[in-house]
């Protein structure tokens, strides 16, 4: 019997992130994937918006999943309202599993939502529970409450999110980091480690989704192993695969998908 991981995020029309994405990597590490949805996302070319899911309901999802038992890992994503960042928070309060905490707030394609507001629970709430969390630079600005342009700047605002209670903070700074390398900085609680890939060198990204990938990743092996420097390694790979290898959706968009299954299909295994 495959053991069980629960994630907690938003519902992704195109399924490049959020549930499906996560779902589909649970699978790909040989897990059985539980989910609470906390938001409908709807994507066009032209438009894109987030309908949160009704309180109770997330409630009522979250008694379910959780009333189970063999959960090895949670990983939690868009929570859209400090209302269920609080809820979440007082459910995730009662397990004792490793938590990977997205902090998803800032969206290329919206305003809509409130990043200030969310920040300002998560670093109250939710983070004093992660075992990880996992910002971009952008949400690594807004909850270290500083600009970032470099690895020094990356280091640094690690350890102050670290501050807020996360045993490990994650700074992802992916292709934004000048040079060749992509470069995500891991933050113990004690030492920063630096990761660096080579850039995928190509004139159409497939990388929506390549946060949530990513955490759903680092949540699985830690599912099998508290290492949590090998663990990111390994989904560092994980991901750079699916980009590598991910699904164009059609000309009116401007980026692809992360394919989740990249890695499988060309025969590699996890650590």
């Amino acid at each position: 019997m495959p053991h069980k991981i629960l994630t907690i995020a938003g519902s992704d029309s195109l399924a490049g992130g959020g549930i499906q994405a996560d779902l589909a990597t649970f699978a790909n590490y040989g897990y059985f994937g539980l989910s609470v949805i906390t938001a409908i996302v709807t994507i066009t070319p032209s438009d894109f918006k987030i309908y949160p899911v009704d309180i109770s309901i997330i409630e009522s999802q979250l008694e379910s999943a959780l009333a189970l038992d063999d959960i090895v890992a949670v990983k939690v994503g868009l929570l859209p309202t400090p209302e269920i960042i609080m809820l979440v928070t007082k459910y995730l309060a009662q397990i004792h599993v490793p938590i990977v905490v997205d902090p998803v707030m800032v969206f290329k394609e919206t305003t809509q939502v409130n990043a200030k507001n969310i920040a300002n629970t998560l670093k109250t709430q939710l983070l004093p529970l992660a075992t990880v969390v996992t910002p971009n630079l952008n949400e690594a600005q807004i909850l270290a409450n500083q600009q970032i342009g470099s690895i020094k700047d990356m280091t640094h605002a690690a350890a102050v999110i670290a501050h807020f209670g996360a045993k490990n903070v994650v700074v992802k700074g992916g292709t934004k980091i000048s040079g060749n390398q992509a470069v995500d900085v891991l933050f113990d609680g004690k030492a920063c480690h630096i990761f660096r890939q080579n850039k995928i060198q190509t004139t159409k990204l497939c990388h929506n989704g390549a946060g949530c990938t990513l955490s759903a990743s680092l949540a699985a092996n830690l599912g099998e192993s508290p290492d949590v420097t090998r663990a990111f390694s390994d989904a560092k790979d994980f991901v750079w695969q699916g980009i590598k290898n991910g699904v164009t959706l059609n000309s009116q968009f401007s980026d692809g998908n992360v394919w989740q299954g990249a890695r499988r299909s060309n025969h590699e295994t996890k650590f």
